[in-house]
């Protein structure tokens, strides 16, 4: 069932046994037997029952609750990206996630968004409460109001960490200071004397990407340098774009004297990059990432990168809906975890 706010968008609220009742036109006594398997109801007024269960993605608190007892442990749906598997990102945030979920014994199952893409919003949120799920993370993937909806009807918390989509602001989310973390990674590039200084973007509807390129071109305006948001490469945050970005901007006319990119994945094909064309890094390019991974540890030379708390974020998600989960609220809606520079041996004063 969805309310609907003054702009006219719908705000769905959890499905209730009389909205059930309502939509068969029978008594929610009726509705009760029918959902508990029990006699005495005919079998057109059960399958009408049945067909307004299925149609508003009904589950009941009974059903839901039977189930986690039967389990003995709460358990946490997490959804991401199939490419993001191989990602440090999500290695590190799952650590972190599982350290607490450890903590609080709940346990996590974790899902391709791709294996939901075909099936109703109604029908998964109905299965995920019916298998005894207490709520669902969605780690790098795009927002859809649809399957919130469906998670609020019955009754499922959910929370987003760094959306591709902006969600409702009544969504429950978690990501770093990405403004502040590119301002901060620029404003060190052009405290080293850089002046051409390209940024490397991720998915093009990815929210915390353009916050990330929104900071590189404040710095950039801080500087009194001029950049164009429009020009900046947007794929993805893979070894593959970055390396496809880099080859473009350094054979270029001007080409940059530093490579800010939006992760440290990559940043690595940025390295790669330079190394195939012969660039020195950094007396002849300084490169900058974003996240601190372990790629960043590792690299040839290691990066200088934004450091994001990934494992925090993960410990945070997990708490946070253990919390909405037991009927509690959050403090924020929009919860930010801050970031710092890590300066390393890509980047270098500009030989001039």
């Amino acid at each position: 069932m969805d309310d609907m706010t003054d702009s006219g968008a719908a705000v769905s609220r959890r499905t209730t046994i009389t909205d059930v009742a309502r939509s068969a036109n029978v008594s929610i006594a009726t509705v009760s037997k029918v959902i508990n398997g029990r006699g005495g109801v005919g079998e057109e007024t059960r399958a009408r029952v049945e067909g307004a269960v299925e149609s508003l993605g009904y589950v009941s608190i009974v059903e839901r609750h039977s189930t986690v007892r039967s389990i003995g442990e709460g358990t946490i749906e997490l959804v991401v990206e199939p490419g993001d598997v191989a990602n440090p990102y999500l290695s590190t945030f799952l650590g972190g996630a599982m350290e607490t979920a450890g903590q609080m014994n709940c346990a996590l199952l974790l899902r391709s968004i791709d294996s939901i893409s075909e099936v109703s919003s109604k029908a998964w949120a109905q299965s995920l409460a019916r298998a005894g799920r207490i709520g669902v993370i969605e780690v790098t993937s795009a927002y859809s109001a649809q399957r919130e909806n469906a998670l609020r009807a019955i009754g499922l918390p959910m929370i987003l960490v760094d959306p591709i989509d902006r969600p409702r602001p009544s969504t429950p989310s978690i990501g770093a200071t990405n403004w502040a973390g590119a301002y901060d990674a620029t404003t060190y590039l052009t405290s080293l004397g850089h002046r051409r200084i390209a940024y490397i973007g991720g998915p093009p509807r990815a929210s915390c990407d353009i916050v990330r390129a929104h900071g590189w071109a404040a710095a950039m305006a801080d500087a009194g340098l001029t950049v164009d948001l429009d020009a900046v490469p947007r794929h993805s945050f893979t070894f593959e774009h970055g390396l496809r970005s880099a080859e473009m901007l350094l054979q270029s006319a001007e080409p940059p004297t530093a490579i800010f990119a939006g992760s440290d994945v990559s940043a690595m094909g940025v390295l790669e990059a330079a190394r195939r064309q012969g660039i020195s890094v950094p007396s002849e390019l300084s490169v900058v990432g974003f996240d601190d991974t372990y790629l960043a540890r590792t690299s040839t030379p290691p990066l200088t990168t934004v450091h994001q708390p990934i494992a925090d974020i993960g410990r945070t998600a997990v708490a946070s809906i253990m919390r909405l989960a037991n009927g509690e609220q959050i403090p924020t809606k929009r919860i930010e975890v801050s970031t710092h520079l890590v300066i390393r041996d890509s980047t270098a004063p500009l030989e001039r």
